[in-house]
């Protein structure tokens, strides 16, 4: 990467970085101020997963989008594919080495399998791939989303040996067991890919307020995440030593390795050299801090979630230092 290239890409991660810490900040006055309550905390949160992470997909999605870049484009689904097969089985041999137990080895698998992709690495995106930037989230939302909704929520539920036995039951019907599959932000992300497909063009009239609404998902998560640090004790997460060993392993190993692999095997297989802004922007998204909906998952399911809340904190702080070092040595 060029100097003036590296420059450039430390002030977008660092403005990024230092944009979220003031929309935290925010949000911590608000609650020790007494201008939020832990029920309007709740009630954003549902919002954010219910209404404005699905419009921040859907509307990046469709905007500007064709058939043509669609079909042109699905590499980069075999791309998140390989990511997660690597980041998914990676965490769980760590958190038996590890010697995790039961809710806290889970917990660290959803907080280091699942990078803040909507709230730190779309704007990263959009920054520096301009041009079908949108189109690559897109495509890597339609994996990303189906597991953080499948296996993402499953990290976060307590380990209850009397209710994994009634659930394994073939008392639910089939339906009930597809039942958290159906997200709203899944749902969002098939019905932007279908509509690209049929060649269906949203007005601008219409894709505006979609795009203005979504947008709020941001800093609404970022406030969100700060009214969390003023009513939860997180700090103990700072003498777990797992934290330290899966910030190297998942914001500088794994992206730097997984960059060598997406560059070598392609032409190994005969297949060519893949597409360099999938290649980099997969880096990176492979290297994001843990991602925020994990400490909404834990506040629904009662289920650490100061654990989950330091793990945002201190990798989302990690970050601005790992992010800026995988840039320098990939780009």
């Amino acid at each position: 990467m060029r100097e003036g290239e590296s420059v450039q890409q430390f002030g977008i991660v660092l403005g990024q970085m230092i944009g979220m810490a003031v929309m935290m900040v925010v949000g911590y006055i608000c609650v020790k101020s007494k201008v939020l309550g832990e029920a309007a905390l709740d009630g954003i949160c549902a919002f954010i997963l219910k209404a404005g992470i699905p419009l921040l997909v859907f509307s990046n999605a469709v905007s500007g989008t064709t058939r043509a870049d669609l079909i042109g484009s699905d590499a980069i689904i075999a791309m998140t594919l390989v990511m997660y097969a690597l980041l998914i089985g990676l965490f769980t041999l760590l958190s038996h080495v590890l010697r995790l137990k039961r809710e806290r080895g889970r917990m660290f698998r959803g907080c280091f399998a699942f990078g803040n992709a909507g709230f730190i690495g779309l704007p990263l995106i959009l920054a520096l791939f301009p041009g079908k930037g949108a189109l690559y989230f897109a495509l890597m939302s339609i994996v990303d989303q189906f597991l953080l909704w499948t296996y993402g929520v499953w990290t976060c539920k307590k380990v209850d040996d009397r209710q994994s036995i009634a659930d394994e039951r073939p008392a639910h019907g089939w339906l009930d067991r597809l039942a958290p599959l159906v997200s709203p932000a899944l749902i969002a992300v098939v019905l932007a890919v279908t509509l690209i497909l049929a060649g269906v063009t949203i007005p601008d009239v219409v894709l505006t307020p979609l795009k203005t609404l979504g947008s709020t998902a941001s800093p609404l998560s970022m406030v969100y995440l700060g009214g969390l640090f003023a009513i939860r004790d997180w700090t103990g997460i700072l003498r777990k030593y797992e934290l330290y060993v899966g910030i190297v392993v998942k914001m500088l190993l794994v992206p730097v390795g997984f960059y060598a692999l997406l560059t070598a095997v392609p032409p190994m297989l005969g297949l060519g050299a893949a597409n360099p802004d999938m290649v980099h922007m997969m880096t990176l998204v492979s290297g994001l801090p843990t991602m925020s909906t994990m400490v909404m998952f834990a506040e629904r399911e009662h289920n650490q979630p100061e654990y989950a809340i330091g793990m945002v904190l201190v990798t989302t702080v990690a970050s601005l230092f790992t992010l800026t070092a995988v840039s320098f040595l990939v780009f």
